[in-house]
């Protein structure tokens, strides 16, 4: 009986056991598209289809959960001129990431919604249940510029910094010049030894001395020209390779929001990244 009770507990235990691996790939795949419909989002947002990329940045964050999303949100919402709603996105998105470095810029658009509402409220405190037939479509005295357009999404680089592949370069160049260099001093101790084997009082000795140093440049030449090979075919590999784009503009930043400027106020663009 005590045998059989063992056994029963064992495979209990091992029938509860979580398998992590898939666990793990789950979490992988709902990453990936999330990261796919971010994507969408913010082609839609760049065409100013922003009930699209809407539904599109909270699909990806209902997939990924990343608070960065809830800033494209909000953005978003504020094209829209839903107000209400960016305005609780701003302030979640700020609840999610206390030290976003772009809280001054949410704050000053923060501020710009509370008063539009608040004005906006003061204008018609009571709607009138039968409004007018015609009513004023935009009677928002704030309206948004052309949108911006959306960051690209910047991928963590791998590529190599242009100094790299400036210094190679320049190394080659130099190697070209010294290969110049030798091989004319090469010719020269070549025309000298010849000259001097040929003539009436040249001695054995000179005359070795003399072609050892004409091998010797030679072999330099050689071997200068096998160096600045191999420095051009790794300056091509790295022109490749090369990631031109390091050190560009801040807006490749992707901490950093698209900000445009209005009468009387900022309006925040949805970032690139998540």
């Amino acid at each position: 009986m005590r045998r059989v009770l063992f056994l029963v507990l064992g495979l209990s235990v091992a029938g509860v056991e979580p398998s992590y691996a898939q666990d793990a790939e789950t979490d992988e795949n709902l990453d990936q598209a999330a990261r796919l419909t971010f994507q969408s989002a913010r082609e839609a947002f760049s065409q100013g289809d922003y009930p699209t990329a809407l539904a599109r940045f909270e699909q990806a964050y209902q997939l990924s959960n990343r608070p960065v999303l809830l800033y494209n949100i909000a953005v978003t919402l504020d094209r829209l001129r839903r107000d209400e709603e960016a305005l609780a996105k701003f302030r979640e998105y700020l609840e999610r990431v206390p030290d976003a470095s772009d809280r001054s810029e949410v704050e000053a658009r923060i501020r710009v919604l509370e008063q539009a509402i608040a004005d906006r409220q003061a204008n018609d405190p009571d709607p009138d249940p039968d409004p007018d037939p015609d009513p004023d479509p935009d009677p928002d005295p704030d309206p948004d510029p052309d949108p911006d357009p959306v960051i690209d999404e910047p991928d963590e680089s791998s590529g190599i910094h242009p100094a790299v592949f400036i210094g190679v370069a320049g190394a080659a160049l130099v190697a070209g010049g010294l290969i110049v260099w030798s091989g004319l001093d090469a010719s020269n101790r070549n025309d000298d030894y010849e000259a001097y084997a040929t003539s009436p009082g040249a001695t054995f000795e000179e005359a070795r001395s003399m072609y050892q140093d004409v091998r010797s440049a030679e072999k330099r030449t050689n071997a200068l020209i096998g160096v600045a090979a191999g420095l051009g075919a790794a300056a091509v590999a790295l022109a490749i390779f090369t990631d031109w784009s390091f050190g560009g503009d801040s807006d490749d930043d992707e901490t950093a929001p698209v900000v445009s400027f209005g009468p009387g106020h900022a309006v925040l663009g949805a970032r690139g990244t998540f």
